[in-house]
């Protein structure tokens, strides 16, 4: 389980201050509520003591109330394997013995922001094994696709490219083409620059400059990483400064 799916991200946040639309192209969630009021897209409200599963949608968005602030822990994710096809899914953990005392032992923990990365995917393990249910449709890429997500997802966005691909997997470019197209819909150009989209985001996000950036990113100027950001997400990087 904890090799199809990648943690990116995680960690606990109180009334955070740019929480809304946050598109993430590849990027799964499993959000817990710990309390305040917030809604999914406007309609859905996100209910305190519940979990949350969001499968990956570049038009995900939600909202507080700002007299009742968010508490919420969060772990993002990617997946090598296919996710359940709903937007969506509630999850009661009071319902799985397992997953309520871990649920537990992290809303007494305010400090889930500094948890090293290997307590934090021990954590992440055991919550996406209990919800394993919820999170895979049955229908497995297959052996040649999972092997291309598991090299994408492991190497370094600035160092991928569809032939270095093709060429650790000894297998023919076109038909990885094909293939990948086939089970997920778009093509492994398409995956790479939307996996590096996110990454742009999540850097100037987090305060990087646009040099540093491109220069991460594997991009020859900030020139060439607005354009490609452009065509790939049709929104300007600077929309998330």
């Amino acid at each position: 389980m904890e090799n199809n799916f990648i943690l990116k991200h995680y960690g606990r946040l109180y009334n955070p201050s740019n929480w809304g639309y946050y598109p993430n192209y590849l990027t799964n969630r499993i959000y817990y509520i710990c309390g305040g009021t917030a809604y999914y897209k406007g309609f859905m409200r996100l209910k305190p003591g519940y979990m949350y599963i969001f499968k990956s949608d570049s038009s995900f968005q939600v909202t507080q109330d700002d007299n009742d602030p968010i508490d919420h822990i969060y772990f993002d994710f990617i997946s090598s394997v296919r996710i359940i096809d709903r937007e969506y899914i509630e999850v009661d953990p009071a319902r799985f013995p397992v997953l309520k005392t871990i649920i537990g032992a992290l809303t007494l923990n305010d400090d889930i922001n500094s948890f090293p990365t290997d307590v934090a995917e021990s954590y992440f393990n055991i919550i996406s094994y209990e919800l394993r249910e919820y999170l895979t449709d049955n229908k497995a890429y297959s052996g040649l696709i999972s092997q291309a997500l598991h090299y994408i997802h492991e190497n370094s966005p600035a160092d991928l490219t569809v032939t270095g691909i093709s060429d650790a997997l000894n297998i023919n470019v076109n038909h990885l083409i094909r293939t990948f197209k086939k089970e997920t819909g778009i093509t492994p150009l398409k995956y790479i620059g939307l996996l590096k989209s996110e990454y742009a985001i999540n850097y100037t996000r987090r305060g990087y400059t646009f040099d540093d950036i491109a220069a991460m990113l594997g991009y020859s100027s900030v020139s060439a990483l607005s354009v490609a950001f452009k065509n790939t997400t049709h929104k300007n990087l600077s929309e998330f400064r």
